[in-house]
């Protein structure tokens, strides 16, 4: 960062191994965001944007082509199928032709699948180039990168990927008043997942600021809720950035039974949802584990559905395609299932070697 920092803004600075990350939280940053990057000194940019910004905000998307004179705008149709070999290798072609080097700068306007196809696209070019992230929705901010990147195979959702992260993360709290109350539900599966897993505190502020149903949610302080959510997830990956301690893997809660859900709904069933259903599956299997008692798994249950996300599984569930889409998972290894799971609320555990009785008789329970 250049720039002064900008006024009533957060700010997080994550050490990786190969490179630095910077997240600026706050309103008002998109003016702020061109300045920034117009004194940074690439060679040019190419700017990736989500269709639906395009409509909402044409005027920011005017300043970037005036300020920064990208080759071009790459508009991406953010759904989970554009997650995948074929439409990187569309993208990668046109960056080749763009005649895009090493000091080229990618930018990613949108929610999470746009970053994760920006930055595995960055990952991989000439081994590696600039990547700016603007996060646009929630989840994609209260969760942003931090040095995980990826694609989808089939139905194994990010099981092709890469460490690494965006140079710099603009998480523009103003985005999130164009949203549906669905998005900011959604949204809100992942922040809830950084509190159960590490902070009782940021669980209590949790319960004490959002009101039931999302109530008044425009006036929630989005830029504390994030910043404390995303000094969580950094706090993980800098303790285990390449996931060799096992450690990093405690943000996979509930994530190996979402991506399970998801995979086998090809994709229909919304990730914010299909988290929420892998958190409170993940305290059933704590409970049938003796981990945890039936009010902590109550508790899970009570603040999910406070922020309106469904657990109800979507239609009937194959269970021997379900139990061996959990065994590919990314944290499972040898052919067996792994889970995170709750030791109690603000710590969690890996468990390996999961007995698929035990994940039948929890699909069986809901």
């Amino acid at each position: 960062m250049y720039l002064q920092k900008p006024k009533n803004s957060s700010y997080i600075k994550i050490k990786l191994p190969t490179q630095n990350q910077e997240i600026i939280i706050g309103s008002a940053l998109k003016r702020w965001t061109v300045e920034e990057l117009s004194i940074r000194g690439y060679s040019n940019f190419v700017v990736f944007v989500d269709k639906s910004i395009v409509k909402l905000y044409p005027s920011f998307l005017k300043q970037i082509k005036n300020k920064l004179s990208p080759k071009d705008f790459i508009v991406i149709d953010a759904r989970e199928n554009s997650k995948s070999l074929g439409y990187l290798n569309s993208v990668l072609k046109r960056c080749f032709e763009m005649k895009l080097n090493r000091k080229s700068c990618m930018m990613a306007i949108g929610g999470g699948i746009v970053g994760d196809i920006v930055g595995f696209l960055s990952s991989l070019y000439m081994r590696g180039v600039d990547f700016v992230f603007i996060p646009t929705t929630l989840m994609a901010q209260g969760d942003t990168i931090i040095n995980k990147v990826g694609i989808s195979y089939k139905l194994l959702k990010n099981i092709i990927g890469s460490f690494y992260s965006p140079i710099l993360t603009i998480c523009d709290t103003d985005f999130l008043y164009t949203l549906s109350k669905k998005e900011i539900s959604l949204g809100l599966s992942e922040i809830i997942k950084h509190a159960l897993i590490d902070s009782v505190d940021f669980l209590n502020y949790l319960k004490k600021h959002i009101q039931p149903g999302l109530k008044n949610w425009k006036t929630y302080n989005w830029k504390e809720i994030i910043y404390k959510s995303l000094k969580i997830k950094s706090k993980f990956v800098c303790k285990d950035p390449l996931d060799e301690k096992e450690h990093c893997k405690g943000l996979s809660f509930g994530h190996t039974f979402a991506n399970a859900i998801e995979g086998l709904s090809k994709f229909k069933v919304r990730h914010g949802d299909a988290v929420a259903l892998g958190i409170y599956m993940s305290a059933l299997v704590g409970k049938k584990l003796e981990l945890l008692s039936q009010k902590e798994v109550q508790q899970q249950k009570e603040l999910l559905e406070r922020v309106r996300l469904s657990l109800s599984l979507p239609g009937k569930i194959n269970k021997r395609i379900f139990i061996e889409l959990l065994r590919r998972d990314k944290i499972s290894s040898d052919g067996t299932i792994t889970i995170v799971a709750l030791r109690k609320i603000g710590k969690f555990k890996l468990f390996k070697n999961i007995d698929p009785k035990i994940i039948i008789s929890v699909l069986k329970s809901i």
